[in-house]
């Protein structure tokens, strides 16, 4: 079983919050790379910068002045007047450019001052949805130094400027002298082919793919533009705390709220991402796999919560269903073929009738609709219209009263007692009372038709009550969900409750019930009148008819009582499933039984509360004091036969050993087989021994002897200072009341009383100076002792003769 400590450690790893969890690694993990690329990509050209570039220049060659040789002869020098950085040639113009002429061109310049021209790989373009996004490294390249001089380096996503805000200029325009050379200084000359013959406000244009995507690229990376993936914990964290946020509101406000709450998090999503690419480098985060993750965590919350929700809606659907025959089912609910048989059923058990009939007036109706046709119903009233403005069922003026009709059967000679029920002032029904039993006690009881009929017609008022409700409830519904059976299980749990409350209140012995951690939740009054005279501040019940947890607890009304200390009385109606039994004297004598009530499964039980109970104890009526009462005969001391002698020995050494003095044991004369209560004879005879011996006087103890008589076996016990100074009264009073001996002669009364119980009698004689003589007399027993056979295989005696003397010789 898991601990308290371990539910705590532990509590995080429920359904919704691994669910977060996990949504939060595949964001970590970004499983959907290559889209998280793409995306990437459209992020970084969303965000192109539309400010004009001071580092790159588009420069267009068209076809034909490519063939004429126009690039690779007026290139370099066109770099070298203008100061330009270097220039890029983007295939397929640096097919042209390229070459032996331009090899030429550029050495005729100074080596040292020549701007760089290169070639750009095809391989080095890195494209996203068909559009140029960055660079890859330029390690493994020929002219990675000369990469690296033009500003092209390892850049997976550039924020690039706007295609529109890159100078572009024709290189015949250039050549002819219509653009200043000075427009290349300081940039980086981005030579790529386009078409001939456009204006100049078209020639950015005319550019042929991957130029104008190259310029606007390297523009971006020569402006700062770079970009780079976000760490892996970004979107982790991201995920974390919009999962959390969901779940906060589909736990606070239901799972609408949780639904704005994934759309706003997904909007922050969207928002932060194009905030941080503004600003940092390293900040591209994969969305697509963030917005996975997010959905993992989403779903884990709604649905997995949703599908835990229906599970636990099903199981106490099944539960109030498998309940619904022990529970107290309320009226609105029965069926009218079996409401309208109780009700019946409950008139009949109301007021003595031979036949009781009941029917129901319809609402908006004047015509009664009669039940209970068992016995007859409707075929038994001689009167057929059954309007209720008319006699019998109302006066002669129309006013519905409960009156006696001898016409109203079909049997003339049986009368009816007509009892309309009444409510509020509206007819719910009537009841007919039938045969001359009725009528006898209508005639004697008037009014006890009057109060059965009151409270018929309120319990009917009730149903119908209830039954509009219900059906206004089911049009306002508009349809059914598990839900809606779980609440009226739970309405009708509620309504038991409430009634168990009451009978708790109107109980006419006191109970109580404390839960299982011994709060106190149900008390009665009777109950809780006794805790209040014993000093025990009981609280005012809720309106629920319960008592708040932890305002009475079990341990102060066991402490209430005299039994001991409440922890141990406690402990011990634990230990016992019968539970235990405090008798308590005030204010009233009562007897406190508190019981566990036990719960089991899976083979092991367990306490789910306690009940307790005051029962009050009846005083028994006072009696003479000349009346001893019989009392209960212990189970282990029963009427016996046994050997008094025995019986008598040992209480003389007990006496003799308790007080010191000599008791002197006459020898035993005869079997003293006595019919009686053997162990009770002992301890009286030895108490009253005990007490003869301890105020005898020094060197005179008593006398003791024992002998077979012919009417019975006789106990002898002679003191020579026992009575003296008693007078005769006194032990004529011990004698005719042994149950109320005289203060001193206690012992002896109880000796007379334990062989008045064995069946026998005792005497007291008194001899002048020679003390008191108490002499016993017990019924004779004849045991059975069964003789073996003898050896030389004659007949064994009698079971009843016992052997006396030696065995013949052999």
């Amino acid at each position: 079983m898991t601990s308290p400590a371990e539910a705590g450690r532990f509590g995080w790893l429920r359904p919704d919050a691994l669910a977060i969890v996990a949504g939060a690694l595949l964001a970590a993990v970004a499983p959907l790379e290559r889209f998280d690329y793409v995306a990437r990509g459209l992020t970084a050209s969303s965000l192109a910068d539309a400010a004009p570039s001071a580092q790159v220049l588009l420069v267009t060659a068209s076809p034909e002045a490519l063939r004429d040789g126009l690039c690779a002869r007026d290139l370099p020098g066109l770099l070298e007047r203008g100061r330009a950085r270097g220039a890029l040639l983007i295939p397929p113009a640096d097919a042209f450019c390229a070459g032996d002429a331009l090899d030429g061109a550029r050495g005729a310049l100074d080596a040292d001052r020549a701007a760089p021209v290169v070639r750009m790989p095809p391989g080095l373009l890195r494209l996203s949805a068909g559009e140029v996004v960055g660079f890859a490294s330029p390690a493994g390249e020929e002219r990675a130094a000369e990469l690296g001089a033009l500003g092209v380096s390892a850049a997976p996503w550039v924020l690039k400027k706007a295609p529109q805000s890159v100078p572009a200029v024709s290189l015949s325009a250039l050549a002819e002298g219509q653009v200043p050379a000075s427009a290349l200084e300081g940039r980086v000359a981005v030579v790529g082919v386009g078409s001939g013959g456009v204006p100049p406000q078209a020639v950015a244009t005319s550019a042929l793919p991957p130029a104008k995507g190259v310029a606007a690229v390297l523009g971006g990376l020569l402006d700062g533009g770079r970009r780079a993936s976000a760490p892996a914990w970004v979107p982790a964290l991201f995920v974390l705390l919009a999962g959390g946020f969901v779940w906060l509101a589909r736990r606070r406000h239901g799972s609408l709220v949780a639904t704005a709450a994934l759309f706003l998090a997904t909007f922050a999503l969207a928002a932060g991402q194009s905030a941080l690419a503004a600003r940092a480098e390293a900040s591209l985060l994969p969305l697509p796999s963030t917005l996975f993750g997010l959905a993992v965590a989403f779903a884990g919350v709604m649905i997995l919560r949703g599908i835990g929700i229906q599970r636990a809606v099903d199981r106490a659907a099944e539960l109030i269903q498998r309940a619904a025959l022990f529970r107290m089912q309320g009226v609105h609910t029965l069926r009218d073929e079996e409401f309208w048989p109780r009700v019946a059923r409950l008139a009949e058990q109301a007021h003595p009738a031979d036949l009781v009939l009941v029917a129901e007036l319809p609402p908006g109706s004047w015509h009664l609709r009669f039940w209970n046709t068992e016995r007859g119903g409707e075929n038994l009233v001689a009167e057929r219209r059954h309007d209720v403005r008319r006699p019998p069922y109302s006066s002669e003026q129309g006013v519905p009263a409960i009156r006696l009709a001898r016409r109203f059967l079909t049997k003339q000679d049986m009368p009816a007692v007509v009892v309309p029920l009444i409510a509020f002032g509206e007819i719910e029904g009537y009841v007919f009372f039938c045969g001359p039993v009725a009528e006898a006690t209508y005639s004697r009881e008037p009014e006890r038709a009057e109060h059965v009929g009151r409270e018929l017609a309120l319990l009917l008022r009730r149903k119908r009550l209830a039954r509009t409700a219900q059906a206004v409830g089911a049009e306002a519904r508009a349809g059914h969900a598990p839900t809606d059976d779980l609440v009226e299980g739970a309405r009708v749990a509620l309504d038991d409750l409430q009634l168990f409350g009451s009978m708790l209140r109107n109980a006419p012995v006191g109970l109580l019930y404390a839960d299982a951690f011994g709060d106190v939740r149900f008390v009665a009054p009777a109950f809780a009148k006794w805790l209040r005279a014993r000093d025990v501040a009981v609280p005012a019940e809720s309106a629920s008819s319960a008592l708040p947890p932890g305002s009475l607890t079990l341990g102060d009304v066991l402490g209430a009582t005299s039994a001991g200390s409440a922890a141990v009385s406690l402990s011990s109606v634990m230990a016992s499933d019968d539970g235990i039994e405090l008798s308590v004297s005030a204010p009233e004598p009562a007897v406190l039984s508190v019981r566990p009530l036990r719960r089991e499964s899976d083979g092991s039980s367990w306490i789910a509360g306690y009940v307790a109970a005051l029962i009050p104890v009846k005083q028994p009526a006072p009696v003479s004091g000349n009346v001893r009462p019989i009392a209960a005969r212990d189970a282990t001391d029963p009427l016996c036969a046994f050997q008094l002698g025995d019986v008598v020995a040992d209480a003389v050494a007990s006496a003799a050993r308790a007080t010191g003095r000599a008791v002197r044991l006459e020898p035993i004369r005869g079997a003293t087989h006595a019919l009686g209560h053997r162990g009770e004879l002992g301890q009286v005879l030895e108490a009253f021994l005990t007490d003869v011996a301890g105020r005898g006087l020094p060197g005179h103890g008593p006398v003791v002897s024992v002998r077979e008589a012919p009417h019975g076996v006789q106990l002898s016990i002679l003191d020579v200072g026992f009575g003296l100074g008693l007078p005769e009264s006194a032990l004529q009073r011990v004698l005719t009341a042994p149950g109320a001996a005289p203060a001193g002669l206690e012992p002896l009364g109880r000796l007379i009383l334990a062989v008045e119980d064995s069946h026998g009698h005792a005497e007291l004689k008194t001899n002048d100076g020679w003390g008191i003589t108490l002499t016993v007399t017990l019924l004779k027993a004849h045991p059975r002792v069964g003789v073996a056979p003898h050896e030389g295989g004659k007949p064994a005696a009698q079971q009843n003769v016992i052997a006396i003397g030696r065995a013949s010789p052999k």
